[in-house]
């Protein structure tokens, strides 16, 4: 009975040792705002939409260093809300990378590293 038990003991250990390894982490907010920024990736959104807001959270302070692009304020930036027609923006929040490939909605931090190309690895 205890070598059963300790068998069972070490199994559970390894398994959880080999699956430490599976794990990503969170990129850094900063980090990944600053890899948007640089590989011309664009957010378009609102200051009205209650997605935007949630997206901006999940960057915390970093949030002024993304590519945002303000789609809801037509009279105050006339330049942003035609870049916001021009590039068929139909739902906020909207990302779009250089190549044209868009996502809609609200994307976690992994997604936005994963689908950007930005390393996984520290």
């Amino acid at each position: 009975m205890i070598r059963f038990l300790f068998l069972g003991i070490i199994s559970s250990a390894s398994i959880g040792l080999l699956g430490a390894g599976l794990v990503r982490s969170a990129p850094d907010p900063a980090v990944l705002a600053d890899h948007l920024s640089k590989t011309q990736v664009l957010y378009y959104g609102s200051w009205r939409c209650p997605a935007c807001q949630a997206q901006g959270r999940l960057f915390g302070d970093a949030v002024s260093n993304l590519p945002y692009v303000e789609c809801g304020k037509p009279k105050e930036l006339p330049i942003q809300a035609a870049a916001c027609k021009n590039a068929r923006i139909r739902a906020y929040p909207t990302w779009i990378l250089p190549t044209g490939e868009r996502r809609e909605g609200v994307q976690s931090l992994e997604e936005l590293q994963v689908w950007t190309g930005m390393s996984t690895t520290p």
